[in-house]
């Protein structure tokens, strides 16, 4: 697991709190996290290799394909498991988390969403496949609504291709994230595995190959107007939120055995 988002960067990628990129390759069995909690955040799950099974304390059992997307809003609390089978040798997947709107949605009951890949669409063009895995991409729109502005993207280039778009001026804090090749972004060039923090502008995003083609991840959201306090697996904007979540969460680890998750 590869974690790029840290307390040093969270103030500039605000609303986002954690991006991590897990690929493990070589293993047999499956792998993958035992019960633990969250508040105070949304997290997105996309495995892009291999079957993602997730349980948590919504009542949430779903087993993700390649390509599906899950939403978890925890709210006032969450205790969820998440385990990964390989395919082929290999398992990975992508974790995006946002931090939720201070007041009711922060300490809301908590709640989950999921989509199949099928579902989701694609936007072809001459140099580029974009898959809307939340917002809007042109004319295209998930099917999947997150809490707060956001849209993240699935892209994919050609070699010598290029990608260009106008977001909503409205999403001025994000990232791209380089799956695999090279892009160039202005006169910044990205390799895989490599973060390139946007700043705020109102000029178009053109992203460019040259001769290697490139899958990347484009995630762009609107700030919060908020503090956000980290406790590493949970986001509040104040220290009551975060203990009482942290009494919820408690008590959901406690009854984990019980009637409030089934593994």
């Amino acid at each position: 697991m590869t974690a790029y988002i840290y307390r040093d960067n969270l103030a500039e990628l605000n609303p986002f709190v954690l991006w991590d990129h897990f690929d493990a390759n070589g293993i047999k069995q499956e792998t993958g996290l035992d019960y633990h909690g969250h508040s105070g955040i949304e997290a997105f799950s996309y495995p892009v290799t291999g079957t993602l099974h997730h349980i948590d304390s919504c009542g949430c059992t779903v087993t993700m394909q390649t390509g599906d997307l899950q939403i978890m809003t925890s709210g006032n609390g969450v205790v969820h498991k998440d385990t990964m089978q390989p395919l082929g040798g290999r398992a990975e997947s992508f974790a995006l988390w946002t931090a939720l709107p201070a007041g009711e949605q922060e300490m809301a009951d908590a709640s989950s969403q999921y989509v199949c890949t099928q579902n989701l669409p694609l936007v072809e063009e001459t140099d580029a496949t974009t898959k809307v895995l939340i917002g809007q991409y042109k004319d295209a729109t998930s099917p999947i609504a997150s809490s707060i502005p956001v849209t993240y993207l699935d892209i994919m280039i050609s070699p010598y291709g290029g990608w260009y778009w106008q977001p909503d001026e409205a999403l001025v804090a994000g990232f791209v994230y380089l799956r695999s090749g090279s892009v160039y972004i202005g006169a910044n060039q990205l390799y895989p595995q490599q973060m390139g923090i946007l700043k705020p502008s109102a000029l178009p995003i053109h992203i460019k190959t040259s001769q290697k083609g490139a899958r990347l991840f484009l995630v762009l959201g609107q700030p919060l107007q908020q503090p956000l306090l980290s406790s590493g697996a949970s986001v509040h904007s104040n220290q009551e939120n975060m203990h009482l979540a942290c009494d919820n969460i408690s008590r959901l680890m406690g009854s984990k055995a019980g009637s409030a998750i089934s593994s």
